[in-house]
C-alpha cells in the first residue's frame, strides 16, 4: 500500500485509564470484528490480563478506515504494555510508530505512568494526540485535567479530544485525528530490507511468530532473511497481519506492520528490538537494541520434591513464550532441588508464579526476591552476584554496589508526610518536589532497588489510601554499606533464609527474623538456638526451649539423689540427641523473610 495512506500509532496510558476499552471501540468502529465476535478487552488474550486489567504482551492490529475525505487508510494500532516492568518492550513498540494516543482519565488526572510514557513518546519524536477519557463519570474534571496536561506534560491541550471509550461517545473523532495529525511513515520500498522486531510469541506448530514493522524494503515469502543479533539466516515461510484474526499477505512493504513466520525455533532467537535484514543485501541494524537483563531474582522450589521434573518442564514451556524470563537449576540444603529465576520486575515475577500454579498445577515455595549486586573483591576482581548465598566472605569484599532506581510518585497533598517518611526509611534521596495542582504533588526519589522489591508498593498504597501512583526506571549502581545476614538454626546456616541488607538495619532485621522463626519452628526434644550472624559475628539470638518429659512423675518422696540421678540421665540423653538431631523447618518459616521488612519498620 502507498505509504501516504498508512498510519502507525499506539495507545499509551496509566494503568486502568481505559487503554484496552478504547482499542475495543476502535475495532468496532472500523468493522474489524462484528458485534457477535466482540468481547471486552479483545487485545488482552490471557485470563490474567483480563482479571488484573493490565496488558502483559504487546499486540498489533491492522484496521481499515474510510476517512471523511473519502480515502481509505490502513491504521496499524500497536497496543503496548503499561507496567513499568515492560518499559523496554514499550520503547521498542513506540519506535515502530509515528504517533501516540495519550489517554488520561478525566476523574483521576495525570498519574506517574502518564508522565513516564509521555516522556518516552517524546524521546521517540512521536506526534502525541491527547485524549481525555471517561467524561461521562459524575466526578469527571476535563478542564482541570487539560490544565494538568499543559503544566505537567508540557503539551498543548486545547485540542484534546474528550471521549467516553465505554459508551463510544466521541471515539469517531479519535480516528479522524489519527488520520489528520499522525504523519505517514517514511521509508523506501526499493531500499535494502530493514524491519524492526517489537514482539514475538511461540506457536507449537510453526515456531516463533515475529511481529515486525518494515522500515525499508519489502518482505516476501521464501525470501532469505538474517537476524542481526544472532546472525542466523532463515527462510520466510509466510507473512500476514492481525485484523485481529490472522490474514495471510503476499508482501510487507516499507511502513507496514505484520507478522513473519520463518521456522525460528525459539522466541529467544528473535529478540525484541532486533533488526531483520535480507541475507543477500546486508544493511545496518536499526538503533536502540539492547539485550534484556533480569532485574529481580528469586528461587522457585516445588512444595513436593517429586514435582521437580514437572516444574522444570513448566518453566521450559513458559520460557518458550517469554524470552525475558531466565532460570537455572539450584540446590538448597533446606528446600531441596529447585530453580533460580530472573524476572524483569515484581509484576513479572508475580505473573510467572501465578501462571505456574494456575496453568501447570504446581504448588511453589518462593524465596525472598533479591537483586543483582556488583561486588569488587580485595584482589580487584568484579563479580555480579544475584544470590545472597554466593557472596564472598566479608574479608574478601572491597566494596559492594547496588542497583539504584529513580522513582516518580504522584499523590494527594494530605499523604505527602507519610510518603516522605516511607522513602527515608527505604534509604531514599529526594531529587524533586513539585506541586502539580493545589492538591497534587509529584515527588522524585532515588531509591535502592533492593528496598522496593519486598513491600514498598503495598506500603505506598497503604499510607496514601490507594491514591498514590508510582513509576520508576533503573539509573545505575551506587556503592552501599551492605552486609549478608545469615540465619543459623541449631548452629547450621540455612541458605534459603539468607538476605542482604544495609548495615544500619541489620540488627533490627536479624532480631525480627529470629523472633519470628522462634514462633514458627516447632519445639524439638532438645534445645534449638536460632542466630542471626554477619560473617562469624552473631548479632541476634533466640532459643527454642525443648519439650521435656516429666521423669520425676513416678517418684513419690524418697531420697533426693534418686531424682537427681534421673534428671542427669535425661540431660545426657538430650545432649546426645542434640548432637545427632535434625531440625525440620516448616514452609511458613521461609515466608517470614518476606514479612520482616514491613513489620520491622511499622
Amino acid at each position: 500500500m502507498d505509504c501516504r495512506f498508512i498510519r502507525n500509532f499506539c495507545i499509551i496510558a496509566h494503568i486502568d485509564h481505559g487503554k484496552s476499552t478504547l482499542a475495543d471501540r476502535l475495532l468496532e468502529l472500523t468493522g474489524a470484528l462484528s458485534q457477535r465476535e466482540m468481547t471486552a478487552q479483545v487485545l488482552d488474550s490471557m485470563d490474567l490480563e483480563k482479571e488484573r486489567g493490565i496488558t502483559i504482551k504487546a499486540k498489533s492490529i491492522r484496521l481499515h478506515y474510510r476517512a471523511g475525505d473519502g480515502q481509505e487508510y490502513q491504521l496499524n494500532l500497536i497496543d503496548t504494555p503499561g507496567h513499568v516492568d515492560f518499559s523496554y518492550e514499550v520503547s521498542r513498540a513506540l519506535s515502530a510508530c509515528e504517533g501516540a494516543l495519550l489517554v488520561v482519565d478525566a476523574s483521576q488526572g495525570v498519574e506517574a505512568q502518564t508522565v513516564a510514557n509521555t516522556f518516552l513518546a517524546a524521546q521517540h519524536n512521536l506526534t502525541i494526540i491527547p485524549v481525555i477519557n471517561k467524561i461521562d463519570l459524575p466526578n469527571a474534571r476535563p478542564d482541570e485535567v487539560k490544565a494538568q496536561m499543559e503544566s505537567v506534560l508540557a503539551i498543548p491541550a486545547a485540542d484534546a479530544l474528550a471521549i467516553s471509550a465505554k459508551s463510544g461517545q466521541g471515539v469517531e473523532r479519535v480516528l479522524e485525528a489519527v488520520v489528520s495529525r499522525v504523519p505517514a511513515p517514511t521509508g523506501s520500498a526499493e531500499a535494502p530490507l530493514r524491519a524492526l522486531i517489537f514482539d514475538s510469541w511461540f506457536d507449537a506448530y510453526r515456531g516463533a511468530v515475529v511481529l515486525v514493522r518494515a522500515v525499508d524494503g519489502c518482505l516476501r515469502p521464501h525470501q532469505q532473511i538474517r537476524l542481526c543479533f544472532n546472525n542466523e539466516v532463515y527462510e520466510v515461510e509466510s507473512l500476514g497481519a492481525l485484523t485481529p484474526k490472522p490474514v495471510v499477505l503476499e508482501e510487507l512493504s516499507a511502513g507496514e506492520v505484520g507478522f513473519v513466520i520463518a521456522n525460528i525455533k525459539r522466541v529467544a532467537d528473535a529478540r525484541v528490538g532486533d533488526t531483520v535484514i535480507e541475507a543477500a543485501r546486508p544493511a545496518p541494524a536499526l538503533p536502540g537494541f539492547e539485550a534484556i537483563k533480569p532485574m529481580v531474582f528469586a528461587g522457585l522450589y516445588p512444595v513436593q520434591a517429586h514435582h521437580y521434573e514437572a516444574l522444570r518442564d513448566a518453566l521450559g514451556k513458559l520460557q518458550l513464550n517469554d524470552a525475558a524470563f531466565f532460570y537455572e537449576p539450584e540446590n538448597s540444603v533446606a528446600l531441596g532441588f529447585g530453580f533460580r529465576c530472573g524476572f524483569l520486575g515484581l509484576l513479572h515475577m508475580e505473573i510467572v508464579q501465578e501462571r505456574l500454579e494456575r496453568e501447570f498445577g504446581i504448588d511453589l515455595i518462593t524465596t525472598a526476591p533479591s537483586v543483582r549486586y556488583r561486588i569488587t573483591t580485595t584482589s580487584g576482581e568484579v563479580l555480579e552476584v544475584d544470590n545472597p548465598t554466593k557472596f564472598p566472605s566479608p574479608s574478601q569484599i572491597a566494596k559492594i554496589e547496588e542497583p539504584v532506581i529513580t522513582a516518580m510518585i504522584i499523590t494527594a497533598d494530605d499523604s505527602v508526610g507519610a510518603i516522605l517518611q516511607l522513602c527515608e526509611e527505604k534509604r531514599g534521596v529526594q531529587k524533586g518536589f513539585e506541586y502539580l495542582s493545589p492538591t497534587r504533588v509529584m515527588l522524585t526519589y532515588e531509591l535502592p532497588l533492593n528496598e522496593i522489591v519486598l513491600d514498598f508498593y503495598d506500603r505506598l498504597k497503604s499510607v496514601s489510601r490507594g491514591y498514590a501512583s508510582l513509576d520508576y526506571h533503573l539509573t545505575g549502581y551506587r556503592e552501599g554499606d551492605l552486609v549478608k545476614l545469615d540465619v543459623l538454626v541449631g548452629g547450621e546456616p540455612v541458605d534459603a533464609l539468607t538476605l542482604v541488607c544495609h548495615r544500619e538495619q541489620s540488627y533490627e532485621r536479624g532480631r525480627e527474623l529470629v523472633t519470628r522463626l522462634r514462633k514458627l519452628i516447632p519445639r524439638q526434644m532438645f534445645e534449638v538456638p536460632l542466630q542471626a550472624a554477619i560473617g562469624s559475628r552473631v548479632i541476634a539470638r533466640e532459643t527454642i526451649s525443648p519439650i521435656r518429659k516429666n521423669v520425676l512423675a513416678k517418684c513419690y518422696g524418697g531420697d533426693i539423689t534418686r531424682k537427681r540421678k534421673l534428671l542427669e540421665k535425661q540431660k545426657e540423653g538430650k545432649r546426645r540427641m542434640k548432637r545427632v538431631g535434625r531440625v525440620d523447618i516448616p514452609q511458613e518459616a521461609f515466608l517470614a523473610v518476606l514479612k520482616v521488612a514491613s513489620s520491622s519498620e511499622e
